[in-house]
């Protein structure tokens, strides 16, 4: 069809929906820019360029072409001319280094300043003057009118235009290149084939192909998935040496694929090894040019295609060479069907924090090659700053004939540079071993070198904190040089360190005479107060170790643990204690009585010696016995001595349990200092409230507090001056503090038994960013080997998964009496060169990051999995917690669920007021709009406290028997009830073309599409008489959430959100990018004013987006 005989508006094509869509979600966004800049060296004739570039828009008609509304659709009009300016930016009167400055910023200024879709024009040009000789051209084009491949064409244009002018040549009229086929017959050929056959012969092939994919990139990231992604993004650069891309082409030629194949399969098993899956999907741009007459036609053409790599069990990189290019151009069969398409078709989960489908993609291009240009100029590509990233990670290559170079862009919402540089170095070491190597299996290709192996395992190791001594003979130390100073004190009553020294004294004669010494076992059945710590400090002065049972325990598990342990006595309280005949019993007041001290002289236990024995739940439920030696407590006491500063003067608590070993860390290093334990009472320990008033009152300035209760502290109201100075927390997960500052210093540690209680630690920092990200769980302490390794014991890169591993001098020795199990847990050290090192297996998951610290990201067994989604229960607990009416939640499987039992979340909650509770369809929503479908609770039940265990832990057997359901004001699924969801539903039927829906169903669950979205906002605007985004109707695709939403928030408001979303073709916002042109002209007037002074040389963030010469496959 001639472009003459074209209506004046024509419907957008696919790909142009899609972008249009995208751009109503981020209006302020430049990641759809397509720009280029090229240097120019040469006699450049500014008239002759000028017409150049305007004849551009005459030959190209998408280039004069908006995208207005029509009856709240947006549609393509062409205009029929489009008047085209080359301004002039001169900078040949600065000094070189603010020169290069002012070049950067006017590249900047032309290549990333927004479009306004409705307004035009989607094309401009500017041209800098640096020399008499010497130009930079910067072309910038909107996306929905262009793509790579037109790059190329538009430039072969720029060139013979050029030439023309110069050669005098009349000016031809408008679309001499389009007369036969223009690109709204492109489009209407588009929607001929999908109301044809073929759109269900492809529909097929990609329904097949991606059925049980992974709908998301598991790559762990550095932040978590915002709400909505900002589209700011950075690229890190890397380069293909000729050698490594002969290689390359010597590997292609040997199984029969591209040089684009062996990358992309380099690429996939990359990050299938970083995600720790076997079957990744790829997003890779094809030109979909598939009729010759669309090769000379500028437009988006370009497709994505889902590309789904799967890596077996065993595969060697030759085995996934044919795999890939066969399914390549399998895919490459069916380019014609848009991706967008596929997305209505398939119905992933929708959000709008990731990418549906692939989060991730690969581009293959050819490079731009420095040379001839215009006439008489020659031409070299400027490379451009990269700001934004349309998806989570992209690895581009440009080839060019011997050699390459790409780049890694990321999304920086989730991604920190120092992440991407990583990525890049493991990409390069993977291809490498795997061009050395094509028959090795893909597991073991390397993603370390051996430098940044050896890095890794030293930065695991921490040398012991000196001056250990056994922690007995510092308390004797303490009561020699402060006698009358406090010890131990209680709400009634107090113990001097003369008293404590005398009494523990006198225990330890008595068990001396029993036959204490070391090796062996004394067990006290004791609660937390002056008695217990008398009690262990007796032991210790014996020269035996202790086991602390809890008194609060079953008796059944009491009997378990003596029968096993078999201690030579319990020391105790009373005689009738509960525990079993068979047991020989102490209590406290024998042991403790004026006689009872004998002469025996007995040995002090040493450094190697056992201190003590605590027993704690395995996987199996059954108790285990962790056996640890006096240096590795030792170690532990200097080392908080040293960090926290810990001294005589101090006022420490004693709040854990005595079965609990975060006992063993309140009660050593402040004895061993001279400090006084202040010790409160069983109530005072279960209410925030009055736990915080008690630290206030009792003037504590260092404490331990369990984490469910720390996260209540922290959010509570502390008098100037009254808090402690610091606060340590550990045992279960910490969710963080949010973005406020704390009146002390809040230190998270992470340590099993088998460690001596902390083998992590490190400082809480409140999260300003806001990115709700969890805490880490800081660097290993002194004397800790922290390793993070994979199933074969080999170190795993920093920043991926892997299973933590425990060494050094506060390596238990074991557990009590099971050989074969300290066997299996204690495994020999693979990089230790002493006889007999041992790595503990702690069976949690976590990550190092590239400052050393660690995140802990769960449990090897207890992981929760969905569908073979990996969940993250603590992002979605977060979430839970964001909301007003809920205090406090816990996300766990249930036991079994619908659809044949397949487990299912439910998220246990406390909350903030119990007699107004959230409606749970509120929560869902608040879930829903930040996290994908399979991350959303299926059921809410309601706890009145979270259940602790005696240690202070969150007792997740205890969730659902003390749980009841959540009731939901809202009817599920329900007809609409109030007047504003009956609006909404009205225009709903007169979009979708039916009524077969409530006030539950998901819009995109029930026909909706994106660009169905537009029309029903445009309709909803127009009957509520107010302006809202599309965004806002995204968000909430149920009509019971919209009207909330609409409901809760101001008229006002909603205008205020529109921005750049809404507009028609009579009402359009102001295009911010014309004000900002204008700043970038006063910036270089300001330049120039400074020109005489010294300027620093502009170091840009440089890598090319469009350097390209030829016609590519490519999204841009």
């Amino acid at each position: 069809m001639s472009s003459n005989a074209q209506p004046q508006f024509s419907p957008l094509s696919s790909a142009q929906q899609r972008l249009w869509f995208f751009r109503q979600l981020r209006p302020d966004s430049s990641e759809y820019n397509v720009p280029q800049a090229t240097r120019l060296r040469g006699p450049l004739d500014l008239p002759a360029m000028t017409r150049a570039v305007a004849r551009l828009a005459e030959r190209h008609s998408l280039l004069r072409a908006t995208v207005p509304l029509v009856d709240g659709v947006p549609m393509l009009r062409i205009a029929p001319r489009l008047t085209v300016e080359l301004p002039v930016t001169d900078l040949t009167d600065l000094p070189a280094p603010a020169r290069e400055r002012a070049l950067g910023e006017e590249v900047d200024r032309l290549a990333l300043g927004t479009f306004d879709l409705v307004a035009g024009p989607l094309f401009r040009a500017g041209l800098i003057r640096l020399a008499a000789e010497e130009h930079v051209l910067v072309l910038a084009f909107h996306h929905i009118v262009v793509d790579g491949w037109s790059i190329g064409i538009l430039q072969r244009d720029l060139n013979d235009e050029y030439a023309a002018a110069l050669d005098g040549a009349p000016e031809h009229g408008t679309d001499t290149s389009a007369d036969a086929y223009d690109y709204r017959d492109y489009a209407a050929a588009e929607r001929q084939m999908l109301a044809g056959p073929r759109r269900a012969e492809a529909m097929a092939y990609w329904r097949q192909q991606l059925a049980g994919a992974p709908e998301q990139l598991s790559i762990p990231t550095d932040w978590p998935h915002p709400p909505v992604p900002s589209g700011a993004g950075a690229p890190v650069r890397f380069h293909l040496s000729p050698q490594l891309m002969q290689q390359v082409q010597t590997l292609a030629t040997r199984y029969r694929v591209t040089k684009f194949t062996v990358l992309l399969s380099a690429y996939a098993t990359l990050l299938a090894r970083l995600a720790a899956t076997e079957e990744v999907v790829i997003g890779v741009p094809v030109s979909g040019r598939t009729k010759l007459e669309t090769e000379r036609i500028v437009g988006l053409f370009v497709n994505m295609l889902p590309l789904r790599v799967r890596l077996r069990p065993g595969m060697t990189f030759a085995e996934l060479l044919p795999q890939v290019r066969d399914t390549f151009l399998a895919g490459h069969e069916y380019q014609d069907l848009p991706f967008q398409q596929v997305v209505e078709e398939l119905q992933p989960e929708r959000t709008t924090s990731r990418h549906p489908i692939f989060q991730s993609a690969f581009t293959y291009e050819s490079a731009f090659v420095a040379g001839d240009g215009p006439r008489g100029l020659t031409a070299s590509p400027v490379p451009l700053r990269i700001s934004t990233a349309k998806f989570e990670l992209t690895l581009q290559v440009a080839v060019a004939p011997e050699q390459a170079d790409g780049y890694v862009s990321y999304q920086s919402d989730v991604y920190e540079a120092g992440t991407a540089r990583l990525l890049v170095e493991r990409f390069q070491r993977l291809l490498t071993a795997a061009l050395a190597a094509p028959d090795a299996p893909l597991a073991r290709l390397p993603l370390l070198g051996v430098q940044e192996e050896r890095t890794v395992v030293a930065g695991a190791e921490a040398p012991p904190a000196p001056g250990a001594e056994c922690v007995d003979r510092l308390v004797e130390r303490a009561a020699r040089e402060r006698p009358e100073a406090i010890a131990v004190r209680t709400a009634d009553r107090s113990l001097s360190y003369a008293e404590l020294d005398r009494q523990a004294e006198l225990v330890a004669a008595r068990l001396r005479a029993a036959g204490a010494r070391p090796g062996a076992l004394v067990a006290t059945c004791l609660p937390r107060g002056p008695e217990l710590v008398v009690a262990v400090l007796g032991v210790l002065k014996s020269g035996a170790a202790y086991l602390p049972l809890d008194p609060a325990n079953p008796p059944g598990r009491l009997a378990a643990v003596l029968s096993e342990a078999r201690p030579l006595l319990v020391l105790t309280d009373r005689q009738d204690s509960g525990l079993p005949d068979t047991t020989a019993v102490l209590t406290l007041a024998e042991a403790t009585a004026a006689g009872a001290a004998t002469t025996q002289a007995a040995p002090r236990a040493q450094l190697t010696d056992l201190a003590y024995v605590i027993y704690t739940s395995g996987s199996t439920g059954l108790p285990k016995g962790v056996m640890i030696e006096h240096r590795a407590l030792a170690n532990l006491v200097a080392w908080h001595h040293r960090t926290f500063g810990l001294t005589a003067g101090d006022r420490s608590t004693l709040i854990a349990a005595p079965g609990f070993d975060a006992s063993v860390w309140e009660i050593w290093p402040a004895l061993a200092a001279g400090a006084t334990l202040e010790v409160p009472d069983a109530a005072t320990v279960l209410s925030p409230r009055e736990l915080t008033d008690w630290l206030v009152d009792r003037e504590v300035t260092s404490c331990f507090v369990p984490t469910p209760l720390v996260e209540r502290i922290a959010a509570a109201p502390w008098p100037a001056g009254g808090a402690p100075r610091s606060v340590l927390t550990g045992g279960d997960r910490l969710h963080g503090i949010g973005p406020r500052e704390l009146p002390f210093q809040l230190v998270n540690n992470y340590g099993p038994t088998e460690s001596t209680v902390v083998a992590t630690s490190g400082q809480v920092a409140p999260d300003t960013h806001g990115r709700g990200a969890l805490p880490d769980i800081g660097r290993p302490i002194a004397g800790v080997e922290a390793f993070v390794l994979d199933r074969e014991l080999a170190p795993v890169p920093i920043g991926l998964p892997g299973e933590l591993y425990l060494g050094g001098v506060a390596l238990a020795r074991g557990y009590l009496g099971r050989p074969e199990l300290t066997a299996d847990r204690f495994v020999p050290h693979p990089f230790s060169s002493t006889p007999g090192a041992r790595l503990y297996r702690t069976g949690d998951l976590v990550r190092r990051r590239a400052d050393g610290t660690i995140d802990f990201l769960g449990r090897n067994d207890q992981q929760l999995k969905i569908r073979g989604f990996r969940i993250e229960a603590g992002e979605i607990e977060n979430i839970l917690r964001a909301h007003p009416g809920v205090r406090d939640a816990i996300v766990a499987l249930a036991p079994s669920g619908q659809d044949g039992g397949e487990p299912a979340l439910t998220a246990y909650l406390v909350l903030a007021d119990p007699t107004s509770p959230p409606d749970r369809a509120e929560l869902h929503e608040q879930v829903g709009r930040q996290l994908p479908g399979y991350m959303r609770p299926h059921d809410y039940q309601v706890l009145e406290a979270l259940p602790l265990t005696a240690n202070g832990k969150v007792d997740r057997a205890e969730l659902a028997g003390q749980a009841v359901p959540l009731a939901g004001r809202a009817a599920p699924q329900g007809a609409a009830r109030t007047p504003l969801e009956q609006r909404i539903a009205a225009v709903w039927a007169k979009a979708l073309g039916h009524e077969n829906f409530g006030t539950q169903d998901n819009f995109f669950d029930i026909g909706g599409h994106s660009l169905l979205l537009a029309t029903v906002r445009e309709a909803l605007a127009g009957e509520l008489d107010r302006e809202l985004s599309i965004l806002t109707v995204f968000e909430h695709p149920t009509i019971a959430a919209l009207a909330r939403q609409l409901d809760a928030q101001p008229l006002a408001a909603h205008a205020a959100t529109t921005g750049g979303a809404t507009g028609g073709a009579a009402t359009t916002a102001a295009d911010p990018a014309p004000e900002r042109l204008r700043r970038g002209n006063s910036r270089l007037k300001s330049l120039r004013a400074q020109h005489r002074r010294p300027a620093p040389a502009r170091t840009p963030d440089e890598t090319s987006q469009l350097a390209e010469g030829t016609p590519k496959d490519t999204n841009r």
